[in-house]
């Protein structure tokens, strides 16, 4: 017997590269500070890539589903905005809903006069910060006002929803050398109108913070580093009044973030956590999700109309509900757009 295998060379050779962690996140609540929406400065020497203004609501009449987003670059942002945009959202307003028999969440045409993100002015206010487009710019107008209490959200001719904070504001962050990632996020519970139809739901205002001129989901993307497989962000509003909101991810290596919020202030982050996608025979879409969170038992259902008809991409996306699997409580109002990853995997691999 030779000691080579347990010698100084062979300890050199494991672990992983300086900088790296094996895909170890950090996650947990935090405090809503205005100020941080309207500075520049850098956070853990990351800067903002976007703020991202997304979620869904449902016609409070029919239960069709809508579904909208619009990404919104920092001011006179140049960094990586020539990137391939095909793989990232672009500074367009995206409206899908399940109305007029559509069996999946279809693209609405109805927005496509909306201002492009590029073109929208930050300002400062008391207690809060507002986003609006800028006087002269083409388009129809776009007006969000945030504060740690309160979302105002108008876009000329499509949508007027306004809400109040769900539950504490959360944060995770995903280290690594060549490239990180911080994404802050709160949400809120809204109602109003899109589409000229009545709705009810929850809108979502999250900021990825990353490696200069780094591109959420093009360039320089910790996510696709660890090879995740699923991305799942929820809310739900139980019948006894509580309101939780999640963020679910999962991928390769020992990459997880499990945190879940409550309205009567607790955050919970699970240690350990494991999550199986089972697909659909086609191999793309999902038929449902099963997480373990510290032990507990949640499930991801699908909406069967909840399929985001966005093209051929390799993380397709579908509107659900999340929940624990023995959840006991009526969910009066519900949410959870993710997206899976068929490429990577559709659980954690054995031989990693």
């Amino acid at each position: 017997m030779t000691s080579e295998t347990t010698g100084p060379r062979h300890f050199a050779e494991l672990g992983t590269p300086a900088g790296g962690f094996a895909g170890r996140a950090l996650a947990s609540g935090r405090t809503i500070d205005p100020g941080q929406w309207t500075s520049d400065g850098a956070i853990l020497g990351l800067v903002r890539e976007a703020g991202y203004l997304w979620g869904t609501v449902r016609d409070v009449e029919t239960g069709d589903i809508v579904s909208l987003m619009r990404r919104v670059p920092p001011p006179d942002s140049s960094a990586a905005e020539g990137a391939d945009t095909k793989k990232a959202l672009s500074g367009k307003l995206i409206i899908m809903s399940t109305h007029d028999g559509a069996g999946a969440l279809r693209i609405r045409r109805e927005p496509k006069d909306a201002v492009d993100s590029r073109r929208v002015l930050r300002d400062c206010v008391p207690g809060g910060v507002r986003f609006r487009s800028a006087g002269g710019a083409p388009g129809r107008s776009f007006d969000l006002s945030l504060s740690p209490e309160r979302l105002a959200y108008a876009e000329e001719g499509t949508v007027a929803l306004h809400g109040a904070l769900a539950c504490p504001a959360l944060q995770w962050f995903l280290p690594g050398a060549d490239a990180a990632l911080l994404y802050l996020t709160q949400t809120w519970e809204v109602s109003g109108t899109v589409l000229g139809r009545d709705v009810r739901g929850f809108l979502f205002w999250e900021e990825a913070y990353m490696y200069p001129r780094a591109r959420l989901y093009v360039s320089k993307d910790p996510l696709h580093d660890v090879r995740y497989t699923t991305w799942y962000s929820w809310a739900n509003r139980y019948a006894d009044g509580t309101t939780e909101v999640g963020h679910f991810l999962f991928g390769q290596d020992d990459f997880h973030v499990g945190v879940v919020a409550c309205s009567d202030g607790r955050v919970q982050v699970a240690k350990r956590m494991d999550a199986t996608v089972s697909r659909n025979s086609e191999g793309y879409w999902h038929d449902g999700l099963d997480y373990t969170l510290d032990g507990e038992a949640w499930i991801c259902e699908p909406d069967p109309r909840g399929r985001m008809e966005l093209g051929p991409i390799p993380n397709p996306q579908q509107e659900g509900r999340i929940r624990r699997r023995d959840e006991k409580r009526d969910i009066d109002a519900w949410m959870a757009w993710g997206e899976t990853v068929p490429g990577n995997g559709d659980s954690r691999r054995s031989d990693r």
